[in-house]
């Protein structure tokens, strides 16, 4: 099975990762996998036209935005022969007024669909969280899923996220429940976890 550079058959071990801040040659398969997690993800939850109506440059473009505007909120989790398997983008808060009173956001984590299940979220979660604590000076954090995403709720309480505000995510025009799961202390996150 290939995916966004990503080769793994049906039972194989789980790739080894190294979670490493992203570089500009990373971004297309940053691309690639954040369409491929989304339209699997949110499948059932966002509507089939807008699911499909998003593509590879859109994303490309967006994460190229990004990358020059804030190159060091993105980490990949990268196996030994250079494979993505997955990304997090995070950084301090941005709207304070919608997140108050966390200092830290994970505005976006998503995992190959072929590669999840194998602890790599977490890993690029616990990374995140560890740098918002000993780089950022940050003790709190927030991030924001739909409501309706059971499997990507189950795994923020897993890690140890609390729901501690809920909103309306705009999707072209489409209104969506949300849900922020936040951590009020980091004490349990270092780097290297």
């Amino acid at each position: 099975m290939v995916f966004a550079g990503v080769t793994r058959a049906p039972n194989m071990a789980p790739p080894i990762c190294l979670i490493r801040r992203a570089a500009e040659p990373d971004l297309p398969a940053i691309a690639a996998i954040h369409l491929a997690s989304w339209q699997d993800a949110y499948q059932g939850v966002v509507p089939e036209a807008v699911l499909r109506g998003r593509s590879i440059a859109d994303c490309l473009a967006g994460w190229r935005a990004t990358f020059a505007a804030h190159a060091a909120n993105i980490t990949i989790a990268a196996s030994n022969d250079g494979r993505i398997h997955g990304f997090c983008c995070a950084g301090p808060v941005v709207d304070t007024d919608r997140n108050a009173p966390f200092e830290f956001e994970v505005y976006g984590l998503h995992v190959a669909p072929t590669s999840r299940r194998n602890g790599i979220g977490a890993r690029l979660l616990h990374q995140a969280l560890a740098r918002a604590r000993e780089q950022e000076g940050s003790s709190t954090a927030i991030v924001w899923t739909l409501a309706d995403l059971a499997l990507s709720r189950r795994f923020y309480e897993r890690e140890g996220g609390k729901p501690v505000k809920s909103g309306i995510f705009l999707l072209d025009g489409i209104a969506l429940p949300e849900v922020a799961y936040g951590w009020t202390s980091l004490g349990r996150f270092a780097a290297g976890d």
